[in-house]
């Protein structure tokens, strides 16, 4: 990621291609950067790049010296900015990409009040779980509907849910919820911002011995997210 001066929001995507440490100065490729993301850095000679991976995350700053077709060259720092490492770092779903976790021990029942609305045909995807965020460990799931919690309890295991992607088959994974939060916030709606309290129930679910391909594909939706909002 390419920021310009870590003062704004967007950021410019790209890949670091090949790196030249022995020229004077040393500098970096980075390749794949959008037309739109070449004119939005086309007036700054100094930015702020961002190496995101899946545990770490690291900053410097560093002056373009060459701007090519869909490419950068920029010089190599003397120091960073920051180091930032986590154990399983989280990272959040967006309305872009959005992901489910599918339990199959809890299924709505047609005709319960406490559950969330759907019709007959619906009822598979009527025990979807919305993911808030995730991790290779695990994620966190969220439901605004008291149904779930009732039977959902800490210590349970569920060795046949199922996580959905976006875009991706559903993927069989075992689960453990490690803990069940309720939350009651205060939202404004309406054109008159009436304020409204409004209820969530959210389950911290770890991942029990997950697969390569689970890890596969939550690296690669990681990756996603990590990029969403680039240019």
């Amino acid at each position: 990621m390419v920021r310009l001066n870590g003062t704004t929001a967007v950021s410019v995507k790209g890949r670091a291609s090949a790196v030249a440490a022995t020229s004077t100065p040393p500098t970096m490729r980075i390749s794949n950067v959008s037309e739109q993301g070449l004119a939005h850095l086309s007036t700054q000679l100094e930015v702020q790049v961002e190496f995101i991976m899946m545990a770490t995350k690291v900053m410097f700053m560093a002056r373009i010296l060459v701007r090519e077709q869909n490419s950068l060259t920029i010089s190599l720092p003397t120091s960073l900015i920051s180091i930032e490492r986590r154990k399983n770092a989280r990272f959040t779903s967006t309305d872009e990409l959005t992901a489910y976790l599918d339990f199959s021990k809890w299924r709505p029942s047609g005709d319960d009040q406490t559950t969330q609305p759907h019709y007959p045909h619906q009822i598979e995807v009527a025990s979807y779980l919305a993911v808030a965020d995730l991790s290779f460990g695990g994620l966190c799931a969220v439901s605004r509907f008291p149904s779930s919690s009732m039977l959902l309890k800490r210590g349970i295991i569920d060795d046949g849910a199922k996580l959905i992607l976006p875009l991706q088959e559903p993927l069989p994974v075992a689960v453990e919820i490690r803990w069940i939060k309720r939350i009651k916030e205060s939202v404004k709606v309406g054109d008159d911002n009436e304020i409204r309290q409004l209820r969530s129930y959210r389950f911290g679910i770890e991942f029990v011995t997950p697969s390569d391909q689970v890890r596969l594909r939550i690296r690669q939706f990681i990756q996603q997210l990590s990029q969403a909002g680039a240019i």
